[in-house]
C-alpha cells in the first residue's frame, strides 16, 4: 500500500464537481489490519462483557423478585 501525500484543503471557491472528485481522490481513514491474536482478544473482551451484563442483570431481577 502507498502512502499518499496530505493534499492542501479544498478551496471554498473550488466547484461542487471538482469537491467530489478531490474527497473521493483523498479519503480520510485508514484501514487497519490486525492479526489474528488482536482478533481473538476483542472476541474474548466482548464475551466477557456480556456474560457480565448478563450476570448483573439476572442478579438484579432476582433480587427484585422476577
Amino acid at each position: 500500500m502507498r502512502i499518499r501525500r496530505y493534499k492542501s484543503p479544498i478551496s471554498t471557491t473550488a466547484k461542487p464537481f471538482r469537491i467530489v472528485r478531490r474527497l473521493q481522490c483523498n479519503p480520510t481513514y485508514t484501514p487497519l489490519r490486525t492479526g489474528p491474536l488482536v482478533n481473538a482478544a476483542v472476541l474474548a473482551a466482548l464475551s466477557a462483557t456480556s456474560s457480565m451484563s448478563g450476570l448483573t442483570l439476572g442478579f438484579c431481577m432476582r433480587l427484585v423478585g422476577l
